[in-house]
């Protein structure tokens, strides 16, 4: 059996506050410059103080953690008079070589067979590296013992996941053991308006906004496959993949194809007024494409990035289409 407690109201922003460090006491473990208080709330006895601390915090944005390791602490101290007498701490995330952002909004304090938790949301983004992969971190923390489960969803930023991240949530089995507190977990997940979730359409293969997804499936997921395999839109796909400059594309009597920076090759037949993807790319650094026709229906790709990468030829008229129109 679940209960809640007052409907499980989310903390009101009267009981959440931002604050600096300059009151903590020398037990307190992160460095204090660079260290700022996240949020800091009372019990449900207002005998004690839970405060949840970042490390490398940036100059204007304390919930944007920007260091080579970054760290958040919960901290439990009992009120006595006017000061606050430091108990326990714990280590609720370390992220190295990842940004950290927690969201100051998507949060609920709740009662779970009668413990007292408080859940947040993390994301950690990649610094540049190279790395696609994103993460996002739901924890639960038990405000009495300060014990604290993780649930964690990893996956990358796509065409068809728009702002949210296109990933899966990972096996845990150490929620999986405790059934009401992975339930919380899960269904407070699915609210972020960072997690991915299809509506019925997009959960087809063949819908537009999954072309991508598509063409990797037709594919094999070869990025330059000996004979190309697409499939014709009605969608104007230029559009949905983002804006281009006149630099990205080329275009002749039959065909106007779009290079997206380090992205996607789509292509538009003026003859059928059909588009089609013809390379399904993404990347951070290396990647970026050069196109130009070689003749009436060919297009010769070069790499701006890796000069000792060979040009790759393709032949618009001998792309495999696995449909006539949708």
């Amino acid at each position: 059996m679940l209960s809640s407690c007052k409907n499980d109201e989310k903390i009101s922003t009267q009981k959440i506050v931002k604050e600096n460090l300059g009151s903590e006491t020398k037990k307190d473990s992160l460095k204090k410059e660079k260290s700022a208080v996240l949020f800091s709330f009372e019990n449900q006895d207002n005998t004690e103080v839970i405060k949840i601390t970042a490390s490398e915090v940036s100059d204007d944005n304390n919930f944007f953690l920007v260091g080579d390791k970054n760290i958040l602490i919960a901290s439990k101290y009992k009120k006595n008079k006017n000061k606050l007498q430091f108990i326990k701490s714990d280590t609720l995330l370390i992220s190295d070589y990842y940004y950290v952002n927690v969201d100051p909004k998507h949060i609920l304090r709740k009662k779970i067979r009668s413990e007292d938790y408080f859940l947040f949301e993390v994301q950690e983004s990649p610094m540049g590296n190279g790395d696609p992969v994103f993460h996002l971190d739901f924890i639960m923390l038990n405000i009495n013992t300060l014990n604290f489960y993780t649930l964690k969803y990893s996956g990358e930023a796509t065409v068809r996941s728009g702002q949210a991240i296109d990933g899966e949530f990972l096996k845990n089995e150490i929620l999986q053991s405790n059934i009401a507190v992975q339930t919380e977990l899960y269904e407070f997940a699915n609210k972020s308006k960072l997690v991915y979730n299809p509506s019925e359409k997009e959960k087809d293969i063949n819908y537009y906004k999954n072309f991508e997804q598509k063409w990797y499936l037709d594919n094999d997921k070869h990025l330059y496959p000996s004979v190309i395999k697409s499939t014709y839109y009605n969608e104007d796909l230029f559009h949905f993949n983002g804006n281009y400059t006149n630099d990205e594309m080329i275009e002749n009597t039959d065909f106007k194809i779009v290079s997206y920076f380090r992205n996607n090759i789509i292509g538009f037949d003026k003859n059928k007024k059909l588009y089609f993807p013809i390379c399904i790319e993404s990347c951070v650094s290396g990647c970026n494409k050069k196109i130009e026709f070689i003749s009436e229906n060919e297009i010769e790709i070069s790499y701006s990035e890796i000069k000792t990468q060979e040009s790759d030829t393709i032949d618009l008229n001998k792309i495999k289409f696995t449909n006539t129109v949708l």
